[in-house]
């Protein structure tokens, strides 16, 4: 086996890693969004909270990294001359360094607020401003378009 071929290998399991990740973090927070439970949108987002952290951060970090090593060990790719590879290299760093981040800043509110109303038994005026405010919701499925738009750009290379 090529070292070509053993980083294509880790690429793809890393790929999967990612998009496993991104799936059990998202299925969770659209679950909580719609419910009017506050129990079940404590579970819900406590759910997502350990999946993005445990699985969907590491898969995109292990993404980006077995990515651009498999473009540099491939002789026939240059990761930044090649047109396509370079725009899926930055809408990657923008998933990264803004959706993620934003996904996670609301998570980490909504879950917080949750938890607390959970306790006290109502559910306070803060939490139905952080549950009327869809930005988690909104990066996330920024972050799901952007892998449909990077997967496309390196099925095609059109550029």
């Amino acid at each position: 086996m090529s070292d070509d071929q053993i980083f294509r290998l880790l690429h793809m399991l890393s790929l999967f890693v990612y998009l496993a990740g991104l799936g059990a973090t998202m299925l969770p927070l659209y679950r909580a969004w719609n419910s009017d439970d506050v129990q079940r949108q404590v579970y819900a987002f406590q759910e997502a909270g350990r999946n993005q952290a445990g699985v969907l951060l590491p898969g995109m970090i292990l993404t980006g990294v077995t990515g651009v090593v498999w473009a540099i060990v491939a002789d026939h790719v240059d990761p930044i001359e090649t047109g396509w590879l370079l725009a899926v290299e930055l809408i990657y760093l923008g998933a990264l360094f803004i959706c993620l981040p934003g996904m996670a800043a609301g998570l980490r509110r909504a879950r917080l607020l949750a938890l607390q109303a959970q306790h006290s038994g109502e559910v306070s005026d803060e939490l139905r401003e952080t549950l009327a405010d869809k930005g988690p919701l909104v990066f996330g499925t920024l972050m799901l378009a952007l892998v449909v738009l990077m997967t496309a750009l390196s099925i095609s290379k059109p550029f």
